[in-house]
């Protein structure tokens, strides 16, 4: 059966690579944009960009179940922190990049993880109650890291690396997606209806240069954590895995 996978943390138009990749896969691609689209639909059928508040819980319960109006249900759901993506949006130390950059970057994988998990437990118990037997939905937080100013300090090589440094905001920002991530991985990585994913990609590789070839590697190791016999536990949970490594059935990537 045909999957649905949404991705969210990076919006359109940037993220469209990342959604071809995706799409390449065979899953249908739920994306987001911060203004002037509401679940508007590809020609092909396969891919849906829906508009996102990340400043409102309700936009983040909105934007889950119009992922289920749009495909009958939601699969899979990806988070993704690009750190040069964000340095390039929040890239001085201003009050209102500030304000703004904390809402997108911290608040809002927040909002949005709480409503994911909260869906995939409801359809969970709702098809174990009808006798409908699914695999566990699929959780993921994707790190995509860049050279911060402090790692250019420390090696000024670094500075022609990426166009954009991660600053303070962004740095702080990804060490919050880091403990959101492994703390949630702790808590849910042993619950029967979810599997969850953290996943790193370095921006100086191959993968991190591409978001088509590394969407391609996340959806194929997706498809390896479906073929296992049994789900993935708590302490399988909390192990990051890096970008274009073997998935847990031996699966291989570019390096």
């Amino acid at each position: 059966m045909e999957k649905t996978i949404l991705v969210a943390g990076k919006d359109h138009p940037e993220v469209m690579d990342f959604s071809d990749g995706v799409l390449m896969s065979g899953r249908n691609v739920v994306t987001t944009s911060a203004t002037g689209v509401h679940s508007k639909k590809a020609a092909d059928g396969g891919a849906v960009i829906s508009m996102w508040n990340k400043t409102s819980p309700v936009s983040a319960r909105s934007l889950v179940l119009e992922c289920e109006n749009n495909f009958r249900r939601l699969d899979e759901a990806l988070f993704l922190f690009d750190e040069a993506y964000f340095a390039e949006k929040f890239d001085g130390m201003t009050h209102e990049n500030c304000s703004r950059g904390m809402d997108e970057m911290i608040l809002a994988y927040q909002y949005l993880a709480q409503e994911v998990l909260s869906r995939f437990e409801k359809r969970f118990s709702l098809n174990h109650a009808s006798g409908e037997i699914l695999k566990p939905a699929k959780i993921v937080f994707l790190l995509k890291s860049s050279p911060s100013e402090y790692d250019i300090l420390k090696n000024n090589a670094l500075r022609n690396t990426v166009p954009f440094a991660a600053g303070p905001f962004v740095s702080a920002a990804a060490s919050a997606f880091v403990a959101l991530a492994e703390n949630i991985a702790a808590m849910f990585g042993g619950r029967d209806y979810v599997n969850v994913i953290l996943a790193r990609s370095e921006s100086s590789t191959e993968l991190g240069k591409n978001d088509r070839a590394l969407a391609s590697w996340i959806c194929n190791y997706l498809n390896e954590v479906d073929n296992l016999k049994t789900k993935l536990n708590a302490k399988q949970s909390v192990s990051w895995v890096k970008a274009g490594s073997k998935g847990p059935g031996g699966f291989g990537f570019l390096k």
